[in-house]
């Protein structure tokens, strides 16, 4: 009698307090996670959106292959970017537009992919606010962010570059209080900057190489200075579309590195503590949301101007043959 007493009791109790005290359940809150960085050393700036999410710790990879988990539809928000000074907006707000652009296959679900994009040619010494808009319940998440940086992509086209990295000024970089010693970075980035001249419109072009990214392709016998090129000149082929009406011109190579805004860099530094993986950090400057809305500055160590002989292979080359870049003499093949 006494097996069976104890747990009659224990059942009784629990029946008495959920009688005198009801369960209080928080009310639900959407919460929408934005990832978005301003660059002004970039033509397009893009931000994705994305689901907070519950998974359990002993299976989490099975709860983000499912869509509806991790993902928005497309066509739910409407993304805009306003100019701000002193508090107040300036001007209209310019609108995102969705990218149609597929997830690469991984830990998560490649059903949609939220992701925006503005042309917007981004202002230095400016402040931005971003808004997300939830089209069907009308909540809006906003965040802001300063600009990093005070040379802008048209700008960097205009310098002057040099033959030799010790011949480069590089450009001072007083707000950023981290290193600028090359060394000290595992990743960097190469530009290479051309004109493109189409029905009389000059825009400023580029590609940018990433080699932690973008590994050029495995050399089959000496590594030599040609053998690299040589794929180099294939890995920009495979970027530029090749188009019969347009007319290149090849600017120069910069060699830059990724430097994260304060937003961006407070960010990176909390997601990279010691913690559960697949919880969003703590830290977000977003209201009424999730994540981050900060600022980077691809900042240029060094510049190269291309020599006459590398012009001429770029136009006359087998890779790049077909995409109408000029020589070393201003004419087109």
């Amino acid at each position: 009698m006494k097996r069976i007493a104890i747990p009659a009791v224990f059942i009784a109790l629990l029946l008495t307090v959920s009688c005198e005290k009801e369960l209080d359940v928080a009310e639900w809150k959407e919460i929408s996670v934005v990832y978005a960085v301003i660059n002004i050393k970039d033509t397009v700036q893009y931000l994705r959106i994305n689901r907070v999410y519950s998974a359990p710790l002993d299976d989490p990879y099975h709860f983000t292959q499912v869509n509806d988990s991790v993902n928005y539809p497309q066509d739910l928000f409407d993304v805009f970017l306003e100019e701000m000074y002193e508090g107040h907006a300036i001007g209209d707000p310019v609108q995102y537009e969705p990218v149609d652009r597929q997830k690469e296959p991984g830990m998560f679900s490649t059903a949609s992919n939220c992701v925006f994009r503005t042309n917007l040619p981004i202002k230095k010494n400016t402040e931005y606010r971003l808004k997300v808009v939830n089209k069907k319940t009308g909540h809006t998440a906003t965040g802001m962010a300063s600009v990093m940086g005070k040379v802008t992509i048209e700008e960097s086209f205009s310098w002057e570059r040099a033959f030799y990295r010790v011949n480069y000024v590089p450009e001072p970089m007083p707000e950023y209080e981290g290193s600028l010693d090359p060394k000290e970075h595992d990743n960097y980035i190469v530009r290479f900057l051309y004109w493109e001249t189409k029905n009389g419109i000059k825009t400023t072009k580029y590609v940018d190489w990433v080699p932690t990214l973008n590994q050029l392709k495995q050399l089959n016998d000496d590594d030599t200075a040609y053998q690299m090129f040589d794929a180099y000149w294939e890995y920009l082929a495979s970027q530029i579309e090749i188009d019969p009406t347009v007319k290149r011109q090849a600017r120069g190579v910069d060699y830059m590195l990724a430097l994260p805004g304060e937003e961006l860099q407070t960010y990176i530094t909390v997601y990279e503590q010691a913690t559960n993986p697949h919880f969003y950090p703590d830290y977000s400057n977003m209201t009424e949301g999730a994540g981050v809305f900060g600022s980077k500055y691809y900042w240029t160590y060094f510049g190269l101007l291309l020599k006459k002989r590398t012009i001429d292979t770029i136009s006359w080359g087998q890779h790049l043959y077909y995409h109408r870049f000029a020589d070393s003499q201003g004419e087109w093949h």
